[in-house]
C-alpha cells in the first residue's frame, strides 16, 4: 500500500500549467518513484491523455540508451506532437 504524499503532491499541482520543470531529487528510496506515480494518476484523473505523459524509468536496462542527454532529448521529443506533454 502506497502513502499519499498530501503536501508534495499538492506542490507539484500548484505548478501543473506553468512552463517550469519540475525536478524531484532525493536519496534513494526515500519515495520519488512512487510521488511521480501518484501524480502520473492524478493527472490521468483530471483527463489528461497517456499519450501527453512520458515516463521513463532510468533503471530499467530497456532506457540505458537515454543516459546521453542528446538521446534523451530525442526520445522525449518524438513522442512530443502539437499538445503540452
Amino acid at each position: 500500500m502506497e502513502i499519499p504524499r498530501k503536501r508534495f503532491l499538492e506542490t507539484l499541482l500548484m505548478f501543473k500549467d506553468q512552463d517550469v520543470i519540475k525536478v524531484l531529487t532525493g536519496i534513494r528510496r526515500c519515495g520519488k518513484s512512487t510521488l511521480l506515480r501518484q501524480y502520473i494518476e492524478i493527472l490521468k484523473r483530471s483527463g489528461i491523455s497517456d499519450d501527453r505523459i512520458v515516463y521513463i524509468n532510468m533503471e530499467s536496462l530497456s532506457n540505458a540508451r537515454f543516459s546521453d542527454g542528446m538521446a534523451l532529448y530525442h526520445g522525449i521529443t518524438e513522442k512530443k506532437n502539437r499538445e503540452k506533454i
